[in-house]
């Protein structure tokens, strides 16, 4: 970054105030501003400022740090339920599919069970003159009824 002073675009240029000078001269700014401070502020004042100033930077730190921490684990749980996700959609895709399998299974069986009731309530004419189509029948049902093999 340049200060807006040190952009070539500016035509008031400053070639004393820029980044890199400030950067030089901060351990000189540092040295006399603590100078000033332990010489016009009391030292049963000052050393108490300083310990406060230091327990906030400390703490404020100790927050930062535990925020970036609670965010890595944030993503790291995102990405693991993310993943999980997936997994719910294949056990969901397969329960919906075994369910479906199960209710046609199960009319299918109804069906069947309500063919027979029918065929009981009949009496039975054809068995006394054609048996040989009431075995052609059961066979057409039997190829019907037959489970899927995968």
């Amino acid at each position: 970054k340049t200060m807006p002073q040190n952009n070539p675009n500016n035509s008031n240029n400053n070639i004393f105030l820029t980044w890199e000078n400030l950067a030089f001269s901060m351990p000189l700014i540092l040295v006399i501003t603590s100078y000033l401070y332990f010489k016009y502020i009391p030292l049963h004042i000052a050393l108490p400022i300083l310990g406060v100033v230091a327990i906030i930077f400390q703490i404020r730190s100790s927050l930062y740090a535990r925020k970036v921490k609670k965010l890595q684990n944030l993503d790291e749980a995102y990405i693991r339920e993310l993943a999980g996700e997936d997994d719910e959609k294949k056990d969901s895709k397969k329960e919906e599919t075994a369910k479906k399998q199960r209710k046609a299974q199960t009319k299918l069986q109804q069906r069947l069970a309500a063919e027979r009731k029918a065929q009981k309530k009949k009496p039975s004419a054809d068995d006394a003159g054609d048996t040989g189509a009431a075995d052609v029948y059961d066979d057409a049902l039997m190829t019907f009824a037959k489970k899927k093999k995968k």
